[in-house]
């Protein structure tokens, strides 16, 4: 029910990233989080999240028996072959859904979202405008890759990326062609071509690797 958040001018920010930095930030900050949720001990940089919050991701995903690590569910297989709005999609339902767990009402967060994804990719927007909810909202959104977050001398501000800005549009409009990374044999034999560690950990699911290059 309010006006969309002035963003905020060049004199302030000074120079942005560019939308092919953004989107960049945005997919490692994607891929980061997916591989920590099926495989935290490949994960560099873990995130901030804290466990109860991974195990709330991982609960329809994940399925282990007793005494055993947990594996990859039929679902959490579907979920990684997803378009990537389809993925975010999924994540910010479980998300919303443990907001009152949190102590937060999931009316204001979806509010928040819906408001996210109406706002202009690549722009500044100042964090002084956010209530406490939105800011610990913006922290964790940040995790997902949804906005980057930067300090100046005397303001701080989030920039949301194209993560962000398709959460308003249907999950097919964003499913670009993608280009093919795997070549299968009739022998069975793979060739995956990629520098993706969430790739490798996808086809370690279902392939054995025999050998990895550089």
């Amino acid at each position: 029910g309010c006006l969309p958040r002035e963003p905020l001018p060049f004199s302030v920010t000074g120079r942005l990233p560019t939308l092919v930095e953004l989107e960049n930030y945005a997919l490692d900050q994607w891929e980061c989080f997916l591989l920590q949720l099926i495989n935290s001990s490949q994960v560099e940089k873990g995130t901030t999240f804290s466990s109860s919050m991974m195990k709330t991701f991982q609960r329809g995903l994940l399925s282990s028996r007793d005494g055993e690590a947990a594996k990859l569910s039929e679902n959490g297989f579907q979920f990684l072959l997803m378009e990537t709005n389809a993925q975010l999609w999924y994540i910010m339902r479980e998300y919303i859904s443990s907001a009152e767990e949190r102590g937060v009402d999931p009316t204001d967060l979806i509010s928040f979202l819906l408001e996210l994804s109406f706002h202009t990719q690549g722009a500044a927007y100042s964090l002084s405008t956010l209530t406490e909810v939105q800011r610990v909202a913006i922290m964790d959104l940040m995790e997902l890759g949804l906005v980057k977050l930067q300090q100046g001398r005397k303001d701080s501000w989030f920039i949301p990326t194209k993560l962000a800005t398709n959460l308003s549009s249907s999950l097919s409009d964003s499913a670009a062609s993608k280009e093919g990374i795997v070549v299968v044999e009739t022998n069975f034999r793979l060739y995956a071509y990629s520098a993706s560690k969430l790739h490798c950990e996808i086809l370690r699911l279902f392939s054995r690797v025999e050998y990895q290059l550089p």
